[in-house]
């Protein structure tokens, strides 16, 4: 509690933060530095006894900042929802899935849309709405009525869009009654709005846009980069992995093709991808999988979980991939999680389901998720906890790291800057650099050395004051700090100076590593 009490002080300075535009919140987190990432392995040359890894996101709270505890929400089942900050309003926004049983001969379940607002992202309120009437009455925060299987609703606010009543769209799955015994087949349906609160469907339903349907959520949005709306859904018929599909006015779509799918690094319980979400952060997308752990899910299903079976058996948890352009994507890390179910006894024990999608606050992504203790269909303890909407943070550019519980070396790829600056070997100053990084266990050291890995002199590892904290930005600090103008090698000839010019503005950096995480290192464009 005192950690949300912090947050609550501070809410007035984030809001003041995060009062641009989505992209411009993260491209702009320290305009001055140039940020290399070790998501993929662009910067990375060498590493020896080192492993990469996923840092697990911070949950703010052990109970829900969102409570399903209303008649109509407290049967929430997955926990599908969306969160967008909206920058003219200056409010969270959230809309989440809430369900009831329907009634038989068909016993399936029907599915509504529920809304939510907040100030600072942390408190949040359902307002009573009078929209959409339940069990007889409109005094509800519900936004969409309940239909069979009408569920996986994806919202946006369209950034491009110029029809105010079209400003916020949604996709979402239904069936009608004629299609009360066609099994597991949802099309995909449109819907429009001015606010994010009235919603408007075409008549008579004359839909679907993409008839071949899905099933779990569908997390849409807006690519920048390839000028197109995406969509993230299942293949067909119905199987988990991850698919996208495209439009260029959010009615005709693109075939789905697959982006993300099982393969043989994957053991045989962590086959079965579920659903993924994504944000834009700084060049790439980062992708958040679910990743539903099961092995024989239907003898598990007609049978149930028993005590002896592992304490993942139908659990959900999340795991990180990423994408430099949006179509080609990668798993990152060792496909660790990195969004983590709850212990025993608390209320996401069993299931933790990402928001469609993150939003990045000041420096930090804010990973808000649905959990339950409720499994894939079951309760493994009997445990009457109810679920509800919460939140997990990671910190600036924390997402994979470079680590060792020994000793390890790593040794950067030639950096180019493109220098302004003639007569140099390297056009950054050495005592700009900083590391994003957690040595409190041990010690990080790194040295400056030319593209032929001879150590500039002044900036040799001993040269090199050990980092010991646990910092997203420490400026690496030197024994001497001038700077380097040229070759300071008295001992070079002529073809070493030539050589030497004609790599300037390349420099790489050699980092000791022991018993630490290093997550990024920045600095300064000279230019």
């Amino acid at each position: 509690m005192r950690y949300i009490n912090q947050l609550e002080k501070t809410s007035i300075e984030i809001l003041e933060a995060i009062s641009f535009n989505r992209r411009d919140r993260v491209d702009n987190m320290n305009l001055e530095n140039i940020a290399c990432l070790f998501i993929d392995d662009e910067f990375i040359e060498s590493m020896d006894d080192l492993s990469k890894g996923v840092e697990p996101a911070q949950k703010t709270s052990l109970t829900p900042l969102i409570q399903m505890d209303q008649p109509w929400d407290k049967d929430w089942k997955m926990g599908y929802t969306n969160i967008i900050y909206d920058e003219e309003e200056g409010k969270f926004k959230a809309w989440y899935n809430v369900g009831k049983n329907q009634y038989p001969p068909f016993d399936q379940e029907e599915d509504g849309l529920a809304y939510a607002i907040s100030e600072d992202g942390i408190n949040w309120e359902k307002p009573i709405l009078n929209l959409v009437e339940e069990e007889g009455s409109k005094r509800n925060n519900l936004v969409f009525p309940f239909y069979r299987w009408g569920t996986g609703h994806g919202i946006i606010k369209d950034p491009i869009e110029s029809d105010p009543a079209k400003k916020y769209k949604m996709l979402f799955m239904f069936q009608c009654n004629h299609m009360a015994h066609a099994g597991i087949t949802q099309p995909i349906s449109i819907a429009y709005s001015a606010d994010g609160v009235n919603w408007e469907a075409p008549k008579s339903w004359v839909n679907p846009v993409i008839p071949q349907g899905s099933d779990t959520q569908l997390c849409a949005y807006w690519d920048t980069d390839i000028c197109r709306y995406v969509v993230y859904l299942r293949g067909r018929p119905n199987v988990r992995i991850i698919c996208m599909a495209e439009s260029h006015d959010f009615l005709e779509w693109t075939p789905r093709k697959t982006i993300i799918e099982p393969d043989e690094t994957d053991p045989p319980k962590d086959r079965e991808f579920y659903g993924m979400t994504s944000l834009k952060y700084r060049d790439y997308r980062i992708g958040f999988l679910s990743m539903f752990h099961t092995l024989n899910e239907k003898w598990v299903a007609e049978n149930g979980i028993e005590d002896w079976m592992p304490e993942w058996t139908n659990q959900m948890d999340v795991q990180l991939t990423y994408s430099k352009d949006g179509r080609i994507w990668h798993r990152a890390g060792n496909r660790e999680p990195v969004l983590e179910c709850g212990q025993p006894g608390t209320f996401d024990s069993g299931t933790v389901y990402p928001s469609n999608s993150p939003v990045t606050v000041n420096d930090e992504i804010w990973l808000y998720y649905g959990g339950k203790t409720d499994l894939h269909g079951q309760n493994r303890y009997g445990e009457n906890i109810p679920g509800g909407l919460n939140l997990a943070k990671i910190k600036k550019d924390r997402l994979v790291c470079i680590k060792t519980d020994k000793s390890g070396i790593l040794t950067t790829t030639p950096i180019r800057i493109s220098s302004k600056v003639s007569g140099r070997p390297f056009s950054v100053d050495p005592t700009t650099i900083s590391i994003n990084a957690d040595a409190t266990k041990g010690m990080i050291r790194a040295e400056i050395i030319d593209p032929f890995d001879r150590i500039i002199p002044g900036f040799s590892a001993d040269d090199c004051i050990p980092f010991t904290g646990n910092q997203t930005e420490h400026k690496l600090q030197w024994k001497k700090t001038s700077k380097v103008t040229g070759n300071t090698d008295s001992q070079s000839n002529d073809l070493d100076n030539k050589m030497t010019s004609q790599s300037s503005g390349n420099f790489k950096i050699r980092f000791y590593l022991e018993n630490a995480s290093l997550f990024a290192l920045y600095f300064k464009d000279p230019s």
